[in-house]
């Protein structure tokens, strides 16, 4: 091996040790970067978590799952009491307006 031929080899050498150093860069950038995303979708999980529950409920006399919009209706003219009923055996429960049905 020549001379040259060894300096062209730590050339490389150099700057195949550049190129690791970027990538190793941009590996942590894309680490931290996930962990916000997971964070971010950790939350989103949550609110839809909160919101699920307060929008569907099960029935209490056949389980059967359903959505409070879908299936609601008020009773008197003044009051604010709403009802759902099931939609499958139509048992009839209150709903609450911040927390939807209660759970008993």
């Amino acid at each position: 091996m020549t001379n040259s031929d060894i300096q062209k080899f730590e050339q490389r050498f150099k700057d195949l040790e550049a190129i690791l150093k970027d990538q190793q860069k941009t590996i942590s950038k894309l680490n931290s970067n996930l962990s916000q995303v997971q964070a971010e979708v950790s939350q989103a999980k949550e609110k839809v978590q909160e919101v699920y529950s307060k929008n569907v409920t099960t029935c209490k006399s056949c389980q059967t799952e359903y959505d409070l919009f879908s299936h609601h209706y008020s009773i008197g003219l003044f009051d604010n009491i709403v009802y759902v009923k099931c939609p499958k055996c139509q048992t009839a429960m209150p709903v609450d307006p911040k927390e939807g049905v209660k759970k008993e």
